[in-house]
């Protein structure tokens, strides 16, 4: 893992006190996110949730946390809806040609890539295809200056060594996609919902190849000085409570859950586009300490 090391300060300590904002009212919370107000059962949840938030935020570790669209679910709930990445099995390798690897160490300091707009995948576990459309559309953009929306909802619906909303793998979804049309999101629109198989608009965006990025912070890092990367990670209740900063691990398992866009990186974290809209994180975005080294 990789960690922040705090500054040595000598001669002398300071505290300094962090103040978080209080948590709106259960309904509050339910008039802005559109949910009923007089539901005692989500109210609960709720309630049990702000209790965690609160807790924390009084770690004061970096990063955080508020309520959000997600805060009227239990874990269990967020994660069956949300966190249905499946695990990659390293001799399951993709089927398409293997480009070279990228270059192993980064010359440059930081990088942080101006990838296509944040999504929402909604009460969908499709996380799996928006990491692989998001990785295309910003190769397009590298390539081309021009900006794409690609049709996640093509893999839900055609993908189907994936499950649509139950869960699929990036790897399946590149395979997939080899030699076919990738269509628009404008004519095959994001659903949210397991749908039948259509065609749509050619975006002109194809798939020739791959590259294996090498599971260290070095490969990683080397990789990101290329173009943004997408990646497994796991995702647990900070994920979904986070709301700025940088977030530590709280765990130390292997057993990745969520497929997201690595985007770049500076001193001591990674920066991730999520599929959770603009309203979660930072404006979509979040900031991680990682475990690059998971095999």
């Amino acid at each position: 893992c990789s960690s922040l090391h705090p500054l040595a300060m000598k001669g002398f300590a300071a505290l300094i006190p962090v103040a978080f904002a209080a948590q709106p009212s259960f309904q509050e919370w339910a008039v802005q996110y559109g949910f009923n107000g007089d539901d005692s059962t989500m109210e609960e949840k709720y309630n049990a949730n702000v209790a965690e938030i609160d807790d924390l935020n009084a770690a004061d570790n970096g990063a955080t946390f508020a309520v959000n669209q997600f805060s009227g679910l239990t874990f269990d709930e967020f994660a069956a809806q949300y966190l249905t990445a499946q695990p990659m099995d390293s001799s399951d390798l993709p089927m398409l040609e293997d480009l070279d690897e990228p270059q192993l160490e980064a010359e440059v300091g930081g990088v942080n890539w101006a990838v296509t707009p944040v999504k929402d995948q909604g009460s969908c576990g499709s996380c799996w295809a928006f990491g692989t459309m998001g990785a295309l559309e910003h190769g397009h953009k590298q390539k081309t200056g021009a900006s794409v929306s690609l049709a996640e909802q093509q893999l839900v619906d055609c993908d189907t060594r994936s499950n649509g909303c139950s869960g699929g793998r990036p790897d399946w979804a590149i395979n997939y996609l080899a030699g076919k049309s990738i269509y628009t999101t404008a004519s095959y629109p994001y659903t949210a919902r397991d749908g039948t198989c259509k065609t749509g608009t050619a975006s002109g965006v194809q798939v020739s190849g791959y590259s294996q990025v090498p599971k260290t912070e070095s490969g990683l890092t080397g990789a990101l000085a290329s173009t943004s990367v997408t990646v497994m990670v796991y995702a647990d209740s900070t994920f979904q409570h986070y709301s700025s900063g940088v977030l530590s691990p709280s765990t130390t398992t292997c057993s990745l859950n969520h497929a997201v866009l690595a985007t770049g990186y500076d001193t001591g974290y990674w920066k991730i586009k999520n599929s959770w809209g603009t309203g979660w994180g930072e404006s979509g975005y979040i900031r991680k300490i990682g475990r690059a080294s998971c095999r």
